[in-house]
């Protein structure tokens, strides 16, 4: 065998190590942690024209900021999995170039989000790659997921505005709380590594049910704000709890 994948092989080796061979039922827990951008899509900014795109022309590459998000996943079936997140994020947006130039509204929010989840999985640990380990047991080297999600949460933001922003806030008396409720839907995919290990891709939108995210609201606005937040992450798998674990 050529020396770069006996190098490969036994890499795959060392991260399956620690784990036995097992199905959900002995490791229905995941913990995962990520690290992404989040996009923001609200009053402020976006495309110099009416015509979005369906909102594509509103996404500002630019004006993306990072997130992190960690969380932990139950199996209670086969297919569905419960999720509990916490996320840290920041949001920006800005009027140059956009619709509204001459305002020349600009903003940046700090976000932290709890959310709760429901996961549906029509694609769960289906196989890529098998092999066996020096012990003789087999392993799972290589498994894929897809999966969609739905849930409820909250957001607690604080909003720092330009003095253009500012003023209007104060001229127009507009005040908001720090936190609202979201609603989570996006789609997610994990690649499995090891019996214990994957790499997971995931995309999701958050609904606010208040339109101050951004610390303005304009009268002709015809939804509440909206973020994604796009991570790539590390899931780890944790054997189950049994009574004689506790």
């Amino acid at each position: 065998m050529q020396p770069k994948f006996v190098q490969f092989y036994l890499l795959i080796l060392i991260l399956a190590y620690p784990a036995r061979g097992a199905d959900w039922r002995a490791m229905p827990y995941e913990f995962y942690t990520g690290i992404g951008t989040t996009s923001y899509f609200g009053d402020i900014g976006g495309s110099a024209d009416e015509n979005t795109w369906y909102g594509l022309k509103d996404l500002d590459i630019f004006r993306s900021r990072p997130g992190i998000i960690a969380g932990l996943r139950h199996f209670p079936s086969d297919y569905f999995g419960v999720s509990g997140s916490l996320a840290l994020g920041w949001l920006s947006g800005d009027d140059t170039g956009g619709r509204n130039e001459v305002r020349g509204y600009v903003f940046n929010t700090i976000i932290f989000e709890p959310l709760a989840r429901i996961e549906f999985f029509p694609v769960r640990d289906k196989m890529l790659l098998r092999g066996v380990n020096r012990q003789g047991l087999v392993r799972n080297y290589g498994t894929f997921s897809a999966y969609l999600f739905a849930g409820a949460g909250a957001v607690i933001y604080h909003v720092m505005p330009n003095d253009n922003l500012r003023d209007r806030q104060e001229r127009d008396n507009i005040e908001h709380g720090m936190v609202t409720m979201v609603l989570p839907v996006g789609a997610g995919a994990k690649l499995g590594i090891s019996n214990r290990i994957d790499i997971g891709f995931e995309i999701g939108g958050r609904y606010a049910l208040n339109d101050y995210l951004d610390g303005f609201t304009s009268p002709f606005a015809s939804s509440n704000d909206i973020y994604y937040l796009t991570t790539v992450q590390i899931i780890y798998r944790l054997p189950g709890l049994g009574l004689g674990d506790i």
